[in-house]
């Protein structure tokens, strides 16, 4: 990215680091998981006009955010009545965040540590091929209708997946989450995992975090350009705002800020990876997050993010190159210690319509610009007068610099997925979403993707992906929800070899929600 833009990145951050030193803050609580249905009520919330902060592209939302905007949605309903299905899920938000919005109700309540789901899903995936490959520029795979699913790959034939959650808060100031997946299928057997669990406490305004969590920046039905939950959660260290914050001053035009820094613990065994691969790369390199939001606004939301992947063993940063990272420069090929995205997004929601888009750079020497990749996006919330049916259009690009690095020769990755976008690199993707709401928080939709991968190159045949898929949500008791999808995909050129592969589909997934 051109260091103008990296000192833009930098110089928002320190800006809206300052920004809400005086302000009171809430009581640190638990996070939403970033794969968790209520982000799409959230949404269409927002676009239908009943919240009254924009929520921005940093995500997850705590909690007692999540109770704000339960708040803000049911007493904007007094004046303006919701149609029934918007309404039930409202209540079904209101009865998940009922201690956070009984205290901002001004009742003395406590959150404490208990079950929140459970979930059962059987899966069945029918592929030629279950593990595809990228070109040799990216070492990692990639899966039909596996993206955005927090590095979980699904073996052949059937799946049977077990996850809870557990979060709560232990104390008025600490919170835990806690998510075990068990899981069976015919390539892994029996497999125990914690996909997620982590710490959460504050200090002020400040809220700081320590464990493995999921975590998108960005604006992305189907992805985030530059970190999203394509991978497996990381392991890092976080600083943030415990909610928005309120811009005074001269620069009180901005509305609420927003800050977001983190430090992952990538991969101890990325050198043997690479040399299985005739590549070299660096055992423990680290992943160094900043992003800064602004709603100036209800109806428009902007961030400014920087990545880094650098470091590493024998690969160490000194004195002079946190000083050239500070300011933006990088040194050629040889020399040079850190691979950067950085960039922006942007969500405006207008009556009838919400546009959003990302716009970010792969880091160039010297200097010079880097090749961009972007996003851009179209969301219909009311296609019928109360909003019952909806449509999402998305289109994305990256180019030929994308995910690949001359030093980190693994790529953007983190365990065998790319931690942005799962098109890859040099790679453009259409997408379109129909969706029906019905009462009683069920739902139905169609969808359909195509993703061109690699397509300047002179040497493989290009990889094409098109999928289809129809989803659905059913509410089948008190708190217990069936979802599934049903998909076909063809693969043109399958790993890059001239012939097309036929993939079919289907999850059924039992939740109970508490």
């Amino acid at each position: 990215m051109k260091t103008a833009v990296k000192m833009i990145v930098t110089n928002a951050a320190l800006l809206a680091l300052g920004a809400g030193s005086a302000f009171a803050a809430p009581a640190a609580t638990a996070n939403v998981s970033v794969d968790s249905p209520y982000y799409s009520y959230i949404e269409k919330l927002s676009a239908m006009g009943y919240l009254d902060t924009m929520p921005n592209g940093a995500k997850p939302y705590s909690r007692m955010q999540m109770a704000q905007w339960v708040v803000q949605a049911q007493d904007k309903a007094e004046a303006k009545p919701m149609p029934k299905y918007l309404a039930d899920e409202v209540d079904a938000l209101a009865r998940y965040v009922a201690p956070e919005v009984a205290t901002l109700r001004g009742e003395k309540t406590e959150d404490t540590l208990k079950l929140r789901s459970v979930s059962l899903t059987a899966a069945a995936q029918l592929s030629d091929t279950p593990r595809h490959s990228y070109s040799p520029a990216v070492n990692a795979g990639w899966q039909t209708f596996g993206a955005n699913r927090n590095g979980y790959r699904y073996g052949r034939d059937g799946n049977g997946i077990l996850e809870a959650e557990i979060s709560g808060n232990i104390g008025h100031e600490t919170a835990i989450s806690l998510r075990p997946r068990f899981s069976w299928d015919k390539d892994n057997d029996f497999s125990v995992s914690l996909e997620e669990g982590y710490i959460k406490t504050r200090a002020g305004i400040w809220a700081f975090e320590a464990g493995k969590e999921a975590l998108t920046w960005g604006q992305g039905e189907t992805g985030s350009l530059a970190l999203g939950h394509n991978m497996r959660p990381l392991t890092s260290i976080q600083a943030h705002f415990i909610e928005p914050q309120k811009v005074g001053g001269f620069f009180r035009f901005l509305g609420q800020a927003d800050v977001h820094l983190f430090y992952g613990f990538l991969e101890g065994d990325r050198a043997d990876q690479a040399k299985a691969h005739g590549r070299t790369d660096y055992d423990d390199a680290g992943l160094l997050g900043i992003r800064a939001d602004f709603s100036p606004t209800s109806y428009f939301t902007f961030g400014l993010a920087r990545l880094s992947m650098l470091g590493g063993d024998h690969n160490g940063l000194d004195s002079s190159d946190w000083g050239h990272w500070l300011y933006g420069r990088n040194d050629d090929a040889a020399k040079d210690r850190w691979d950067d995205i950085a960039g922006g997004d942007f969500r405006l929601t207008l009556p009838g319509a919400t546009f959003y888009g990302e716009l970010y750079g792969e880091d160039q020497s010297h200097y010079l610009p880097s090749k961009i990749a972007w996003r851009a996006g179209l969301y219909l919330p009311k296609l019928t007068h109360d909003g019952s049916w909806d449509m999402t259009l998305e289109m994305a690009d990256t180019s030929d610099a994308w995910y690949s690095h001359q030093r980190f020769q693994n790529g953007w990755t983190y365990h065998d997925a790319i931690m942005g976008d799962s098109m890859g690199r040099d790679a453009r993707k259409y997408y379109g979403a129909v969706r029906h709401y019905l009462p009683r928080e069920s739902s139905i939709g169609l969808y359909a993707m195509r993703t061109e991968m690699e397509r300047s190159n002179s040497i493989y045949p290009k990889v094409t992906v098109n999928e289809f898929g129809l989803t659905g949500q059913k509410k089948i008791g008190q708190n217990v929800y069936l979802n599934g999808i049903v998909g076909y995909a063809n693969v043109e050129n399958a790993d890059f070899k001239i012939h097309t592969d036929h993939d079919k589909f289907a999850t059924a997934t039992v939740q109970w929600r508490y």
